[in-house]
C-alpha cells in the first residue's frame, strides 16, 4: 500500500514537472517574495500578450523559494498568472485559485512582487521602483479582460 502511494505521488509530481519551464531573461526585473502555508504550492505562468490581446504561453516558474528572481521583457505586455494549489496528504482538501495581472514592465524598472496565501486568503501586490529613484509605486492588478486590441 505504501509503495502504491509513493508511485502515485511520483506520477503526479512528474506530471507537474513536465510543464514548460519559463526561459527567464538575464536582467531579472521581477523579484517575487512568496509567503504561503506549507500545504500550498505557488506557480507563476508567463504569457506574452500581443496587439490583438491574444496570449502565447511562454512557460512557468515554481515559486518554491522565499525569493525568486525572474526576467520578463520590458515594454511588452505579459500576462502573469499566479496559481495557488492547495492539497492535503490524502486529498481530503484540494483545489486551486488564480490571480492574474497584465504587466508592461518599463525599461530600467524593478518590480517587487509579494505573493501570499494564508488561511484561505490570497493576494498579489506589485510595487515598481526605478534604479535612480528611491520612490516606488504600487502597480494595479489588471485582468486580461481589460485589454483592448490595438491595430
Amino acid at each position: 500500500m505504501r509503495r502504491s502511494l509513493c508511485l502515485i505521488a511520483a506520477f503526479v509530481l512528474a506530471g507537474c514537472a513536465s510543464d514548460k519551464r519559463y526561459a527567464t531573461l538575464p536582467e531579472k526585473n521581477l523579484v517575487i517574495r512568496t509567503d504561503t502555508q506549507s500545504d500550498v504550492r505557488a506557480v507563476l505562468g508567463v504569457h506574452a500578450v500581443d496587439a490583438k490581446c491574444e496570449l502565447a504561453y511562454e512557460g512557468s516558474v515554481q515559486l518554491d523559494q522565499p525569493v525568486v528572481r525572474v526576467g520578463i521583457p520590458a515594454e511588452r505586455p505579459s500576462l502573469l498568472l499566479f496559481r495557488f494549489a492547495t492539497s492535503s496528504f490524502l486529498g481530503s482538501r484540494q483545489g486551486s485559485v488564480d490571480r492574474e495581472t497584465v504587466l508592461r514592465p518599463r525599461a530600467g524598472a524593478r518590480y517587487d512582487v509579494l505573493v501570499t496565501y494564508r488561511n484561505d486568503l490570497y493576494d498579489v501586490v506589485i510595487r515598481e521602483s526605478r534604479t535612480n529613484d528611491s520612490q516606488s509605486r504600487e502597480v494595479p492588478v489588471t485582468a486580461l479582460r481589460s485589454c483592448s486590441a490595438r491595430s
